[in-house]
């Protein structure tokens, strides 16, 4: 891993003077030999924008990617909060694990056969503390894959992590088909969405979704699930009755879960004994931790009274062998790849989606942070790093244009009705 450094207002200042000729310094400008990113330095401290060194001589696997948008995941803002000590994130850290933009140099080594210029998408490790929250960043080259001109940069960043990691789930490890009864839980962020997309809209299976607020739950409607359920205030009793009614006398084939708090205890219920499987893809997922984070419900007594004793150990071992599944960690590195290659090709068809709550310039890290915190996405928050600010950004523009046309298309109509 390559280590950055932060440079002091002196270094800067005479990085100014060696580089009069080749640009402005101060305000959003930023020196030919350093880069703007988004830094943490103490665990549950709120990031800072700091300038720094740009790292001069690529490794011969390494590639250097001018980043036009990161995806800020709630695996990076647990980070960031300090909610996960035992991950030992070296400090000081720049978030942001899966960001996309354009190659702007390259290592001796060029196995995947980039060329400057390339649109691509990049996936991180997690602890690397070098992430995307960078106006260049430097990464490994298997990490990084071509993005056709057909899809938007600004999509590609939120799919790589979540669609990935569930089309290795269900091509490599549950053989899902069509038709297939599939228990999907999706929290704040983008891992239990992206799921659903491809349950429903690659391997046309029925999804019963269980949705942590209201909002997430009409998103996930609109994303083809058969039916969804929604948390309410981690009411888990309520939550266990809410699943029961929706599944029936039905038991789903996996049950998928992107959101942790021991939910896989609560859905075990749910799924076929015999031939089921619980997943898990919480990043965070600690197998010896599991088989005491069991979430406090109570099962309706007539389910206790008619339960069958080979179900009940059918359960159990379900629960003695849950299987926890992320991406990047996967050991085989042709399969890794091929994951990220077959989402990027499934999307430039037109097959899945991505889907972005909101987008915040760079400079409004903070912000972002917190509109996860507070639960308010539904979908994936976007970066966009390359905006300085929220004014100058395109999205912004566009809007601002958009809401103008709109304006003076008002005041024609109005012109027009008062001269009738």
């Amino acid at each position: 891993m390559t280590m950055f450094r932060t440079l002091t207002p002196q270094i800067v200042s005479k990085l100014c003077e060696i580089s009069l000729n080749n640009g402005k310094c101060g305000g959003h400008s930023v020196v030919r030999w350093a880069h703007r990113a988004a830094v943490l330095r103490e665990a549950g401290k709120p990031v800072a924008l700091e300038t720094v060194k740009k790292v001069e001589k690529l490794k011969n696997d390494e590639v250097r990617v001018k980043v036009h948008y990161c995806s800020l995941n709630t695996t990076d803002v647990k980070i960031i909060a300090g909610k996960h000590a035992e991950l030992n994130v070296p400090l000081p850290f720049i978030p942001g694990h899966e960001f996309s933009g354009e190659i702007v140099d390259i290592g001796k080594d060029n196995p995947h056969h980039f060329n400057r210029g390339d649109r691509v998408v990049v996936m991180n490790d997690l602890q690397d503390p070098n992430g995307g929250l960078i106006s260049e960043a430097v990464v490994k080259n298997r990490d990084v894959w071509t993005v056709p001109q057909s899809v938007p940069l600004r999509e590609m960043a939120v799919l790589p992590y979540g669609h990935g990691t569930a089309l290795l789930t269900f091509a490599l490890h549950c053989n899902l088909k069509e038709n297939d009864l599939i228990l999907i839980t999706a929290g704040p962020a983008g891992m239990g969405l992206a799921a659903i997309d491809l349950a429903v809209s690659v391997y046309k299976a029925k999804v019963i979704a269980v949705c942590d607020t209201e909002s997430s739950s009409d998103l996930v409607r609109q994303k083809g699930a058969h039916k969804v359920v929604s948390m309410t205030k981690n009411n888990f009793t309520k939550l266990y009755k809410n699943v029961q009614d929706a599944m029936g006398d039905k038991k789903a084939k996996v049950a998928y879960d992107a959101v942790g708090k021991g939910l896989l205890h609560l859905l075990a219920d749910f799924v076929d004994p015999v031939k089921g499987q619980l997943i898990s893809v919480d990043p965070f997922y600690n197998a010896a931790k599991f088989p005491t984070e069991v979430p406090e419900f109570e099962r309706p007594k007539r389910k206790e009274k008619d339960e069958k004793a080979t179900d009940a150990e059918g359960k159990a071992k379900l629960l003695q062998n849950v299987r926890h599944f992320d991406l990047y960690e996967y050991p085989d590195v042709d399969t890794y790849r091929q994951m990220i290659a077959d989402t990027i090709e499934m999307r430039s068809e037109g097959m899945i989606a991505g889907h972005i709550s909101k987008v915040f310039p760079l400079s409004k890290i903070q912000q972002a942070i917190e509109f996860i915190q507070q639960k308010q996405c539904t979908g994936k928050v976007l970066i966009d790093v390359q905006c300085p600010d929220e004014d100058d950004c395109p999205d912004t523009k566009d809007k601002k244009a958009k809401g103008e046309k709109e304006g003076d298309a008002k005041d024609e109509e109005k012109k027009k009705k008062s001269k009738d």
